[in-house]
């Protein structure tokens, strides 16, 4: 199942909320329109049946007057004004009575009665407030709602931002990057949790730094007796001792130089990429490995420069052709050179498990020597590279590729 961002889920939650509350006004306001509508039709009715009886027999005018403004009903009295009204307005309900009609008519927004009775005539304006008073206190309780919500919106992402940068330093330290700055103030559980990121990075950055100071002081110590001891080795006079010695120091050195890597590919520390020519790789390799080159074949279909860091690249191939010669039924193995590939081979069973199997570190089989680290390193420092390593069995060939474009 596709993920997806706090943030986003937030704003879908308060854009519902928005359209909750948009939807509520709308709503509303339909409803005090029908209430209303009804509610003014019957007091329309209520005015003009009032108005129809008593308009022929009345005595004060100026009485009737004031009775209707009460009830929030203008007389209109200037002449040129009731012509402008009649001319211009709509007509919403009409009214027949025995002695006269009433007439409910629409102009520029306001409401007017024309009452006819008797052979008088009266044009009343409704002056009521109570639409326009509603409608203008839900506007502004909905005006203020949608603030609410916005603030309170900003405010919930301004608290929440530090996750996106507790994201951003633990990518960082996800690629080996261990000095990242958790420093970070929000809601309080954001702060815990940065607080306690931040203790573990300081934690294994010390621990990384007491690991690499151990491993470097034990390199070192052990270069120096190795070092004097292949020179000590070349003053025997016995030649098969001789070199016997020399290849005992040269693996004890090349042991040195795995554990080096080894350090290098779990520190996950960059490597120093530059191009080199494939072939110059592989002759590194065999140097390193201190192969028999007569039990080497080299097929050279192409010599592509690969962007690579030259000591580590050349420790994964060698581990390739150590392991090569180590399972090959015939003690020989064949190093085949393509433009965007590297192939190593040999005469042999096929590997009893899956390639994922023997890429996890300590994994080997039968009573071969080594610690079963040579494929995990091989693994980890191809993907520094950005490469890929394959196997394939056809025919009694092995074949272990290094596949230069993932």
């Amino acid at each position: 199942m596709k993920k997806t961002s706090i943030f986003l889920w937030i704003t879908l939650i308060f854009l519902l909320a928005f359209a909750g509350v948009g939807a509520s006004y709308m709503l509303w306001l339909k409803y005090i329109k029908a209430t209303t509508k009804n509610q003014l039709e019957k007091r329309f009715d209520f005015v003009s049946q009032s108005l129809i009886w008593q308009l022929g027999s009345i005595q004060n005018p100026q009485s009737l007057f004031k009775e209707l403004q009460k009830l929030d009903f203008v007389p209109i009295t200037h002449p040129k004004q009731i012509v402008t009204i009649a001319k211009h307005s709509k007509i919403i309900k009409r009214t027949r009575y025995p002695v006269g009609e009433v007439i409910v008519l629409r102009y520029n927004g306001d409401h007017y009665i024309w009452v006819q009775s008797y052979g008088n005539t009266l044009l009343l304006k409704d002056v009521s407030q109570n639409i326009s008073l509603q409608r203008t206190l839900y506007t502004a309780i909905f005006g203020l709602t949608i603030v609410l919500l916005l603030l309170v919106y900003l405010l919930i992402l301004f608290k929440l931002r530090p996750l996106k940068r507790i994201t951003k330093e633990l990518h960082k330290f996800s690629k080996g990057e261990l000095d990242v700055d958790l420093n970070i103030k929000g809601f309080k559980e954001v702060d815990e949790v940065a607080k306690a990121l931040q203790n573990a990075a300081d934690s294994l950055k010390n621990i990384q730094n007491s690991r690499k100071l151990l491993l470097r002081n034990i390199m070192h110590e052990l270069k120096t007796p190795i070092a004097k001891g292949r020179i000590q080795a070349e003053m025997v006079e016995d030649e098969k001792q001789k070199r016997r010695l020399i290849q005992i120091f040269e693996k004890l050195n090349s042991l040195i130089n795995e554990l080096a890597a080894l350090e290098a590919v779990n520190s996950k520390i960059k490597p120093n990429i530059e191009p080199i020519p494939l072939k110059d790789l592989v002759d590194e390799a065999i140097h390193i490995g201190m192969f028999d080159r007569q039990e080497l074949s080299i097929i050279q279909k192409a010599n592509p420069q690969i962007p690579a860091d030259y000591k580590l690249l050349a420790i994964a191939i060698k581990n390739l052709i150590d392991n090569a010669l180590k399972h090959s039924t015939n003690g020989h193995a064949t190093i085949v050179l393509y433009e965007d590939r590297l192939e190593i081979q040999n005469e042999g069973a096929p590997l009893a498990k899956d390639l994922d199997y023997y890429l996890e570190p300590f994994s080997k089989e039968g009573k071969k020597s080594g610690f079963g680290l040579g494929l995990y390193i091989v693994h980890n420092i191809l993907h520094l590279h950005g490469f890929s390593l394959s196997y394939s069995h056809k025919e009694g060939i092995s074949s272990f590729v290094i596949h230069f474009r993932s």
